[in-house]
Parts: C-alpha cells; structure tokens; sequence
C-alpha cells in the first residue's frame, strides 16, 4: 500500500485528512491500473514534510518533488521507472530524501543530462540506499549543498565505448556535500566541476574512465576509497587543497593508464595510498611559474607499476618522503630533456634500487639515491626509441656506459637519505 504520513506536529484539517484518504484508497488500486502520472499525483497532493512509502511495484516517471518530503521504497522491489525519457526524478525544493528505491530507464540525451535524479539548486537533499541501472547519469548536483549521497548502487547504460557512458555522479558548483559507501560500476566518471569542501569517502569504483574527476575545486577530501579497474585512479585538474588519503588505487584497463594525474593547480597531499598495477602511478604536469610546495607525497606503498613518477615537464615544488617505491619497471620519467629538477624535498622514501650501504646502522643510506638517465632510458627523451626499449643493443650500450662513461647521465631526482628497509606504515 502507497502510504503518506506526516511529521509529528504537522496537523491537517479534517477535510484534508479525507482527501489525502482518498489518494491512499486509489494507491492500493492493481499497479495495471495506475496511469502514467499517478506517482507524480501523489507526491503534488502529499504535504510539505510527509512520508510517501511506495510498496513493491513498478511506477513511472518521469516525476519532480518541489517540496520537502521524503520518498522511500522497499529497495529492489520498488522501481521507478522513467520510460526512456528524460529524467527519472527531478528534485527542485530543499530538505528531500529519496531512500531505498530502485531507478531505471532514464532517457539517454546527453545535451539534457538525462538522468536518475537531478537536484537542482536545494540544499540538504538525501540520496540513500538507491539502486540506480540503465540510466545515462546517475545523480546530478547542479548548485546544491550540504546534500548526501550515501550507500547506493550506481551504473549506467552499458557502452562498449566508456565515454559514451554518463557519470555516475556529477557536481557543478555544488558545495560541502558527502559522497560516501557507494558502489559504482560501469559507468563514465564521478566527477566534480567548480565545487569546493566536498568529500568523497568509503565508495568502491570499478569499471569506469575516471574514478574520481576533480576539475578546478577546492578543498576537496577523497579518503578511503577502492578505486580499481579503471582507465585513471583519480584525475585532478587545476584544483587545490586537496587531500588524496588512504585510497587503494589498482590496476588501469589501459595499456596507458595512471593511478593519479595532477595538472597544475595548487597543494595536494597525497598520504597513505596504495598506488599498484598502472602504466604510470603519478603523472604530474607542472607549471614552470608555479611557485611554493604545491604536492605531498608520502607514505604510499607505490609498486609494480610501469613508471613510479612521471614528470611532464619539470620536477619542481613536490616533497616526496617516506614512501615504499618497489617492483617498478622505471621509477622516474620525464618527457623534456632540458628542463632542471630544483625546489623538491626528496628524502627518507625506500627505493628498491638504491645500492648504498649503511655503515652506520642508522637505518638510512650513507650516500644519496640518485635516479640517473643513461642510454637505456634516453627513450624518454625520443619517442622513437621507444621500439628498442629492453632490447640487447640497447641493454649492452647501457652496461658500457654505466662502467666507462663516455658521456655524462642526466640526474633526474635525488633521494639525499635513502632508506635501508621500507618503511612501515604501522608507525
């Protein structure tokens, strides 16, 4: 039975409360028997602030809630369903929860965003429990705040062609939101444009582009994620105060993929991640007038990837410390030849390749670890060496070089204190 209740305090006269009876009386009708907008009917006549409960059944959008109230199902056995068109639930009013129900068929515009549910401009609006499939978008924040999305299961229309796909979750200029213990699948990206002090934390995303997107946002907290099986961990694009921490970012689908991609902007700190299995675990584009430490990195287990670091242009303002660098095919790459690595803190990470002693038993290298560019690695710098990469030749120019240099290698990063073991995060 569709029922509607209202929060205590909230008295109705008494012709209201048989009108109201009226609505719930029609509700109880067989589901073949309800039209097209009969779901949008409830929520118009249910008060501001009420309860409207949908039983097991399938009922269809597209519908909009322009006033507080809470619409809550029996999970999977309450389906909205939107037809194919447009979007399923739009919300245009404040202090709106949708809670446990099950949302499919959404129209799939990309122009219009079609989507499970569109919030528009409120704030305070919950997003719980929902399982939301074969929709283009999932949940849409356009200029809302302080809203929850929490604990759904989110994917969208299946394309072979991930970027035809629609975001699981969007938000534009909407701000101090909590993304929390949702599982994506199969979608595009959960992304965020201009929106600042919002967190993402606890959601496991897997099988999409972009695990999280951060595009020109402020303050932003991406904590304790299971980020796998994507095209890129975590893209980060010109925003600032960011906080990447405790996140278990593994294995790209691309034979190119990156667990974190930072493009300019301003601090981030990068603490506690494990960073395994891509082309390249960070990929860092840095402005040459950049100026100030801009990127923390430190203590994250990075290991069997590809390439540790890699610089696009310029290593400059990064602290690099207490991290355990193993197991890599290549620990740093940078494109341009000619630019110099000056302003970096590098210091205490463990590197399985440093070759020094310790003498002292102090626990950390008697020299520095120096990360150098000799002939095997001048592919770097020319593409088109890439074809001999690990081959005899140029294995064996290599070995020649480092016992009787004939030219002078590249110094790339140096690590003024190695450690002698790894670390141990449990400190």
């Amino acid at each position: 039975m569709l029922s509607i209740s209202n929060r205590p305090g909230n008295f109705e006269n008494i012709t209201a409360r048989l009108f109201f009876c009226l609505c719930m009386l029609l509700a109880v009708l067989p589901q073949t028997a309800m039209g097209a907008g009969s779901l949008q009917d409830v929520i118009d006549n249910a008060p501001a602030g009420s309860t409207i409960e949908l039983p097991a059944g399938r009922f269809y959008g597209p519908v909009t809630i322009r006033k507080p109230l809470i619409l809550k199902g029996m999970g999977s056995l309450s389906v909205i369903d939107g037809n194919g068109s447009g979007t399923v639930i739009t919300v245009l009013s404040s202090d709106v929860t949708v809670k446990d129900i099950a949302i499919r068929n959404s129209g799939k515009q990309r122009h219009s965003l079609d989507a499970a549910i569109f919030v528009g401009g409120a704030e305070r609006v919950r997003v719980e429990g929902c399982s939301i499939a074969n929709t283009l978008f999932g949940i849409i924040l356009s200029r809302s705040d302080s809203c929850a999305i929490r604990e759904n299961n989110i994917s969208s229309y299946r394309e072979d062609v991930v970027d035809n796909r629609g975001d699981a979750v969007r938000l534009w200029l909407s701000d101090a939101n909590i993304i929390e213990r949702n599982r994506i699948t199969g979608s595009r990206d959960l992304s965020l444009m201009r929106s600042d002090h919002n967190v993402i934390e606890s959601n496991k995303i897997t099988d999409s582009r972009y695990g999280v997107y951060l595009q020109m946002c402020e303050d932003t907290s991406v904590i304790g994620n299971e980020i796998v099986s994507n095209y890129v961990g975590i893209l980060s694009s010109g925003s600032k105060d960011t906080k990447i921490t405790g996140n278990s970012i593994v294995k790209t689908r691309l034979a190119t993929g990156v667990g974190i991609v930072i493009r300019r902007g301003g601090r981030h700190e990068i603490f506690h991640n494990t960073i395994m299995r891509h082309a390249q675990a960070f990929y860092i584009d840095t402005s040459p007038a950049e100026r100030g430490m801009k990127r923390y990195i430190e203590y994250n287990r990075i290991s069997l990837n590809n390439e540790a670091f890699h610089f696009h242009a310029i290593i400059k303002n990064n602290t690099i410390r207490n991290n355990n660098i193993t197991d890599n095919l290549t620990d740093v790459v940078k494109n341009i030849r000619h630019t110099k690595s000056y302003d970096n803190d590098i210091s205490l990470n463990y590197w399985d390749r440093y070759m020094g002693f310790d003498m002292d038993g102090d626990g950390i290298g008697d020299t520095p670890h120096n990360v150098l560019v000799y002939a095997d690695k001048l592919w770097q710098f020319d593409h088109h060496l890439k074809f001999f990469y690990a081959t005899p030749v140029l294995s064996i120019v290599d070995f020649i070089e480092r016992l009787a240099p004939f030219s002078e290698p590249l110094l790339l990063m140096r690590d003024s204190s190695p450690r002698i073991s790894p670390v141990d995060f449990k400190e």
